[in-house]
């Protein structure tokens, strides 16, 4: 990691997180702001999901999701059909809008069914809120 960190370094001339840790940035922080993507005000509330997800006990798969997720990298229909896949559509299947990555996991109409069938089946197992016993 340290070789590879020191190789982007020299490409990019830029601060490393093991050099100054206190001033870098992640890179996909400013390709939010600059895509005007949700993101917390403050860089440092986002460099902080970062170090919960290194230090966190999660499955490598749900890492590897939040990572894709912060980096803008995981694979949606809007990017399908800017890399020119065939058939691809940038529209989501079940809404009029375009389908990113955020739309697909948040606004989208089946997102928010999900989490209201997910809502519904924790309250009602009492797993809504924990109590202490």
């Amino acid at each position: 990691y340290k070789e590879i960190n020191k190789g982007m370094k020299r490409i990019f001339k830029q601060v490393a997180w093991s050099d100054k840790p206190d001033e870098f940035i992640p890179q996909s922080y400013h390709t939010r702001e600059r895509d005007e993507v949700d993101r917390s005000r403050d860089p440092l509330h986002f460099k902080a999901a970062y170090k919960l997800l290194s230090a966190s006990d999660i499955p490598a798969i749900l890492c590897s999701f939040h990572l894709e997720y912060l980096h803008q990298s995981h694979n949606s229909r809007l990017k399908n059909a800017a890399m020119g896949l065939h058939n691809a559509d940038a529209f989501c299947l079940h809404c009029i809008s375009v389908a990113t990555t955020s739309h697909v996991l948040n606004d989208c109409i089946m997102a928010q069914i999900i989490r209201r069938v997910l809502k519904n089946f924790f309250c009602s197992h009492e797993m809504g809120q924990q109590t202490s016993r």
